[in-house]
């Protein structure tokens, strides 16, 4: 039977997958302070398999999600690692007493590598895009546009003309120093003042800042949509 290796405070521990998967669903992302004190909405509707996507936070409806056929492949020759992948997707967002939004996204993979005991990238050029607009008034439209260095997690803005709201994706964790090898989560910030956060790992989280301005509210709650739709299907990617 295999072991995993997990490194979790510092320290190396030997232990059964099973135990290795609780200790990664024990696992949250780490928080700006500015949103500590903030409410914390689990996300409902990624787990286990599903033939119609529907995601829920809070008093807000992720529904109608419809994606492409997805594009590309992977390629490994010796040691050489290259993918390249893309999809679109669309999807709906409401909330209870809101009105609703209507995103349309676009991912794409493209990724070359040298596995020579160490991984040494040569090329990273993966991104997301998404166009977020009122149901109801589908000119006033944001755009989400984010783009991936090297292994940095995804950063960019969420904007609409002078309204610039910054994206930036974290690989920390809560109560450890040390990295994780994937996307945590996402921190929407205003001027360095952080709004909202998502947890993408296990599944799922959102905090909005209990200041969070009503005219940023639908944009950047209908752009937490788009991450959490593209993180389900960016681990179906090639690596």
């Amino acid at each position: 039977m295999k072991l995993l290796v997990l490194i979790l405070g510092g320290a190396v521990m030997l232990a059964q997958p099973s135990e290795a998967h609780a200790k990664l669903r024990a696992a949250a992302m780490s928080l700006p302070a500015e949103l500590a004190g903030a409410e914390r909405l689990p996300v409902t509707g990624r787990q286990g398999w599903k033939r119609v996507e529907r995601l829920a936070y809070g008093a807000f409806r992720v529904s109608e999600v419809r994606r492409s056929l997805t594009k590309g492949g992977s390629l490994h020759i010796i040691i050489y690692d290259g993918a390249k992948a893309r999809q679109t997707f669309g999807f709906r967002v409401a909330e209870d007493e809101g009105e609703a939004w209507r995103g349309e996204a676009e991912t794409t993979a493209r990724r070359r590598a040298l596995n020579v005991g160490v991984e040494v990238e040569m090329r990273n050029r993966s991104a997301f895009g998404a166009r977020l607009a009122p149901e109801a008034r589908p000119e006033e439209a944001w755009l989400l546009k984010l783009g991936e260095t090297r292994e940095r997690p995804l950063a960019g803005t969420l904007e609409r003309g002078g309204q610039v709201v910054t994206v930036r994706g974290t690989n920390r964790l809560a109560g450890t120093p040390l990295p994780l090898g994937e996307t945590a989560g996402y921190v929407f910030s205003l001027a360095d003042r952080p709004l909202a956060a998502v947890e993408v790992i296990n599944d799922g989280a959102v905090w909005l800042a209990p200041d969070l301005p009503a005219e940023l509210r639908g944009p950047v709650t209908s752009a937490i949509a788009s991450l959490l739709l593209f993180e389900e299907l960016r681990r179906t990617f090639p690596e």
